[in-house]
Order: C-alpha cells, then sequence, then structure tokens
C-alpha cells in the first residue's frame, strides 16, 4: 500500500502542489521556524450543505496524510493546529503519524476554530456557497466587499484572529518549531485574500493537501503559495 501511495503522490496531478509545498520546506534553513498552512487531504465530492461539517477523509485521504508527513524535513519539533471538522482533524493525525515515522517530534495537536471557518451569523448564507467549494474564490470576494453583512463576521475581525493565531504564533517562537494547520478551502482562501491583497481568481484554489509556506524573513515574512510555486516577501 505504501509504494502505491508513493507513486500517486509522485504521479498524480493534484498532489503538485503539496509537492511544491515539500520542496520548498526543505530548502528552509533548519534554524528558521516554518508554518504550513494546508487544506486537508482527499475526500469525496460534497453534494450537500449537511456533509460539509461532518465528512471525514477517503482512505486514499488518510494514507496521502501520512506520505506528507513522511515528506516533512524533520529536524524541528511539530505543533499540529487544526479545524475540528474530521476531515481537517483527520489529516492532522495523519501528518503527525507519517512524521513519527521517520523520527520527527510531534509535540501536540491542538484545535484552533479560525481554522474551521469565520463565524457565520446567518448559516442561510452557506447556501451561496457550493456545497464542494467550487465557487470558493469568489465567495470570499464577495465577502471581503461586504456582501454578506450580517451572514458572516467582518473580513478584518477575521483576519485579525487569523493572523493572532497563526503568523503571530510563528514570529512569537523561541525554538525552532515547524507549525503545521490543517484547514478547508474557506480559510485557506480567506488566508490567500490576506497576504495577496487582491481579489482571488479560481486558480488561487488549491487542491487536497496544497496550501502555504510561511517562515520569518528578517523584519518580513517570506510567503511561498503552492499552486503557483512562488516565494515572496511581505511586510509582518
Amino acid at each position: 500500500m505504501r509504494m502505491d501511495i508513493k507513486k500517486i503522490m509522485d504521479s498524480e496531478e493534484w498532489t503538485v502542489s503539496a509537492k511544491n509545498t515539500l520542496q520548498w520546506a526543505s530548502t528552509i534553513d533548519s534554524n528558521k521556524s516554518i508554518m504550513l498552512i494546508l487544506r486537508h487531504s482527499h475526500r469525496e465530492t460534497l453534494r450537500d450543505h449537511s456533509q460539509m461539517g461532518s465528512a471525514g477523509l477517503t482512505e486514499l485521504g488518510k494514507q496521502m496524510s501520512i506520505e506528507v508527513g513522511r515528506r516533512i524535513p524533520s529536524g524541528r519539533p511539530m505543533e499540529l493546529y487544526t479545524s475540528f471538522v474530521p476531515r481537517a482533524y483527520e489529516t492532522a493525525e495523519g501528518i503527525s503519524e507519517g512524521y513519527s515515522e521517520i523520527g520527527g517530534e510531534v509535540l501536540d495537536i491542538d484545535l484552533l476554530p479560525s481554522l474551521a471557518a469565520p463565524q457565520i451569523l446567518n448559516p442561510e448564507i452557506w447556501e451561496k456557497l457550493h456545497p464542494d467549494g467550487k465557487n470558493i474564490t469568489d465567495y470570499v470576494n464577495h465577502w471581503v466587499n461586504g456582501d454578506f453583512e450580517g451572514y458572516i463576521e467582518p473580513f478584518d475581525e477575521f483576519q485579525g484572529r487569523f493572523m493572532g493565531d497563526t503568523v503571530k504564533r510563528l514570529t512569537e517562537a523561541k525554538e525552532k518549531t515547524i507549525y503545521v494547520c490543517t484547514t478547508h478551502d474557506f480559510t485557506l482562501m480567506s488566508a490567500k485574500r490576506m497576504f495577496l491583497g487582491r481579489n482571488l481568481v479560481h486558480e488561487d484554489r488549491e487542491p487536497f493537501l496544497g496550501g502555504l509556506g510561511i517562515t520569518p524573513d528578517g523584519s518580513d515574512l517570506e510567503l511561498f503559495i503552492a499552486c503557483e510555486n512562488i516565494s515572496i516577501s511581505i511586510p509582518r
């Protein structure tokens, strides 16, 4: 089974973003802390809104999470943060298992509410999002533009909370650590909107296990965008 998973990881188009992230992580000085913000692993297509909060990973998704953990450079202790939703938590568990297999030290897996979603004030707003997230980039753009006032917490409020949970944790780290955050389309695309400061396009959407990498770079942050395979500096 492991050989099959390795073959899938090395050959499937949807794994390119994850591989880009892992390659980037391997280039960062081992004395620097890094943070990976990743979409959860493989799940079935969601066809109904009722599945959004409960769907877990497929067996392929679980095995791919473990394989990602095996491929993370093991020179730092790892702290994992995750959404409470099963597919994100199962992804964190798999990464933890794989990282431990290669001798990496896993400190803990903790829940972070900001990795689940922004605060929803009126659940009717979910009806504007395709259950499988196909329109997620447009959905985030509408939210940022204020079109969902009274339905979702203001974008600026979520940005402050999310940055406090993630980037602040990274920049205030006393010891070199690798932080892995497992999340969903909504939060990951919101993070991209924060960092890039522009409207999102469909191509910004990350496949399963794709995401962002962040590391301190002097007074700036080096941001790696996995689906584009580029690295840019942004002010802290």
